[in-house]
């Protein structure tokens, strides 16, 4: 084991440390790779001659016995004479407090499925045999944002249930820690519950639309001052969360996604054949239609391979669509549960009938103005459009935003449209089709700049 901790050194002839991640009062954080699978690694050093150190032991003896995707896997606690080292698995992501700071809002559907998973995380804490978990300390910041799943990390101050006592003091934090335990009172389930309706409560402010007043009532039972007034279980929390979601009106499916570029080239044509083969991975049922002249779809075509038609239909993979046929031309469509409409450059007049407007820009510096298009996207429109730069970098994506007065999406580079990918499934999931009114702006593992510049 390695005592100077510096890049590329190498950790117990397995783990190469590659970069800091970041550094706190109780040791630092490093991205490592595991040699002989080439997985990445979180590497936690914790110097023995700090007080800490025993908050870093106590954390692994906890997690290397847990197992649940809202939870990291701890592979190994090392130690040398200076250091411990607590290897885990590393998450991409961020904390809630920060996803939530950047979003212009969240869906509804973002809000229950961030509380359902919450609870999920508690109902197996709560459920440990044969000595239940109480985590005392959630808050925002401990809460990692990974792709569409929350994970719990820091579980320094949690505790068993017969080891709970009164030695909480004052580890937990004000805003989302139950008032009894700054008391002296055991640390219990109820104190957790507690915790989970001050997240929710947190959120409320971030979520699109107006929530059911179920919600309210949940809360105020979840973070009443007696325990004893509060929900009993996580069990019946979450299914207290589960009835309101299904209370919340799920009347409007996303059926028509109008898709638009601001100018010839900037990758309209390729983000709809794209998001049309992604939704039918998925299980969509979308069909792609060619609402503009440049006939781009049949020119692929010889360029494709085991490409077959039926009715006027082509189909190749997860792609099924229609070119633009002339008006002589009479052909009997299939209907799908998703229409992806490709107008090219040309806004249609009847661009309000789409229950989601997709605004692609393109990247080149002769594309960022786009005063011509302003004025089409204002009123209840702008309340469906969705912003995609392509082909861009971060000061193009912050010329658009600032334009539009609106986020951003940032797409990622992509030369197969007819592909499948996580990239364009994320994109997919950003533009969270279906369950309640409108689809709404969420981040997942895309990009979003802000007139702001953030």
């Amino acid at each position: 084991m390695e005592t100077q901790i510096e890049n590329k050194a190498i950790l117990s002839g397995r783990y190469e440390l590659i970069k800091p991640l970041g550094e706190g009062s109780d040791g630092t954080v490093y991205l490592a790779r595991h040699q002989s699978l080439g997985q990445e690694r979180a590497v936690k050093v914790f110097p023995k001659s700090s007080a800490p150190s025993l908050f870093a032991l106590s954390e692994a003896n906890v997690l290397k016995a847990l197992n649940h995707p809202g939870i990291p896997t701890i592979y190994d606690l090392e130690e040398d004479q200076t250091n411990y080292y607590l290897v885990e698995e590393y998450i991409r992501g961020e904390s809630l407090e920060n996803f939530l700071l950047l979003q212009q809002s969240i869906s509804q559907e973002l809000f229950f499925k961030f509380c359902e998973q919450l609870c999920d995380i508690f109902v197996y804490l709560h459920n440990l045999c044969p000595s239940p978990l109480v985590y005392q300390d959630l808050k925002p910041e401990h809460i990692i944002v990974c792709g569409m799943q929350l994970k719990l990390i820091d579980f320094s101050v949690c505790a068993f249930y017969e080891d709970s006592g009164d030695d909480f003091k004052t580890f937990g934090n004000v805003a989302f820690s139950a008032p009894e335990l700054f008391s002296g009172a055991s640390a219990s389930a109820a104190g957790d519950l507690y915790s989970i309706g001050k997240i929710m409560e947190f959120m409320i402010p971030y979520v699109d639309g107006a929530l059911p007043r179920k919600v309210l009532q949940i809360i105020q039972k979840a973070t009443a001052e007696q325990p004893d007034l509060r929900y009993e279980t996580a069990e019946e929390l979450s299914a207290a969360i589960c009835g309101a979601d299904d209370d919340s009106g799920r009347t409007h499916l996303v059926n028509t996604i109008a898709v638009v570029g601001t100018h010839s080239g900037c990758g309209a044509t390729h983000i709809a054949v794209s998001l049309t083969c992604t939704l039918n991975a998925l299980g969509r049922d979308a069909l792609y239609y060619e609402e503009n002249s440049t006939d781009s779809l049949r020119r692929a075509l010889p360029h494709m391979r085991h490409v077959w038609e039926r009715e006027g239909c082509y189909m190749q993979g997860y792609f099924k669509g229609y070119p633009k046929y002339g008006e002589g031309v009479k052909i009997s469509e299939r209907r799908a549960d998703i229409s992806v409409i490709d107008y090219g450059c040309n806004v249609p007049a009847d661009l309000a009938a789409a229950d989601l407007i997709l605004l692609v820009c393109g990247g080149a510096p002769w594309h960022r103005s786009i005063d011509q298009v302003l004025g089409l996207f204002q009123g209840t429109v702008k309340d469906r459009l969705r912003i995609i730069a392509n082909l861009c970098d971060r000061e193009a994506a912050l010329c658009f935003a600032k334009q539009l007065d609106a986020p951003v999406y940032l797409y990622p580079y992509d030369t197969d449209p007819f592909g499948d990918g996580d990239g364009k499934r994320r994109f997919a999931e950003w533009l969270s089709f279906g369950k309640r009114g409108k689809a709404s702006f969420l981040r997942t593992h895309g990009q979003y700049y802000r007139k702001s510049g953030q």
